[in-house]
């Protein structure tokens, strides 16, 4: 079955010419006010009238970038969001094998992604507090050669993982994880992943899902994925992330819409 959010300050920031990558310059904002107190915002006088260049989806994003390292050939993702958390997605695909590197482009936020897929090793990855990172590459890793850790930033080891660990051990994948549920743990992947049935409590969050419908149309049967919880959060990032996977090719049948089922059979994502 199925495909391939901001947690922490952004690192990058877009330089203007002359190499300044000030916030204040960046928007021609004067942020200093002379005195200790509150900012005083601005007030409009009139109707106003403007257009505006907005920064791309950090969501879309590590989505994008999950699915173009499973696909079957280089893809270039155009005008992504340059964050911590897509900073962290990067570097977590390339310490698994895939090659991801920044070519110029037309946005006026950073350059293009160019990514290659290759062979998927054992690796060392850094979540930090994206709930991306730390949801949908432990199911890449799983489809490695070779044991992947996965940790992240101190307040990261509080939030809640079991879903994702137990997931990976319903799929056949052994995690060593020393009884916690939460990072860090490690993921022993052997290259390939079965799929098939399984069901998850994904009440916690839908990035439980959307990791596991990302990665499924590299295991070898596919995936059929049941949710078993009383409530199922954010179904409109599950629908970015099915929506994702069908801009690639891929079909994800939804039995009956917002059943909380949804079905992919194996099948690579295309560039």
């Amino acid at each position: 079955m199925g495909v391939f959010g901001y947690s922490g300050r952004d690192e990058l920031l877009p330089e203007r010419p002359g190499g300044s990558s000030d916030p204040g310059e960046l928007f021609d904002v004067t942020l200093a006010t002379g005195t200790d107190g509150p900012w005083p915002a601005p007030l409009a006088e009139g109707p106003l009238a403007a257009r505006l260049s907005l920064p791309g989806s950090k969501s879309l994003t590590n989505r994008e970038l999950v699915l173009a390292a499973l696909a079957d050939g280089p893809s270039t993702i155009r005008r992504p969001l340059h964050s911590r958390d897509t900073t962290l997605m990067i570097e977590g695909l390339r310490s698994l094998g895939v090659g991801i590197e920044r070519v110029p482009g037309d946005g006026s936020f950073g350059p293009d992604l160019r990514v290659t897929p290759g062979e998927l090793l054992g690796g060392s990855i850094d979540g930090g507090l994206a709930g991306t990172v730390m949801r949908f590459l432990p199911i890449v890793a799983a489809l490695a050669l070779g044991p992947s850790s996965i940790d992240g930033d101190p307040y990261a080891r509080k939030r809640p993982m079991r879903t994702t660990i137990d997931a990976l051990r319903g799929l056949g994948v052994e995690v060593s994880d020393d009884g916690r549920g939460t990072m860090p743990f490690t993921v022993h992947g052997t290259g390939e992943v079965r799929g098939g049935e399984l069901a998850i409590d994904a009440s916690a969050s839908s990035q439980f899902v959307s990791g596991l419908l990302l990665a499924a149309p590299r295991f070898v049967e596919g995936l059929t994925l049941r949710h078993t919880g009383e409530h199922l959060p954010s179904m409109p990032h599950i629908r970015m992330t099915i929506a994702c996977l069908q801009a690639r090719g891929v079909t994800v049948e939804e039995p009956e819409r917002g059943s909380g089922s949804w079905r992919r059979r194996p099948f690579a994502p295309t560039t």
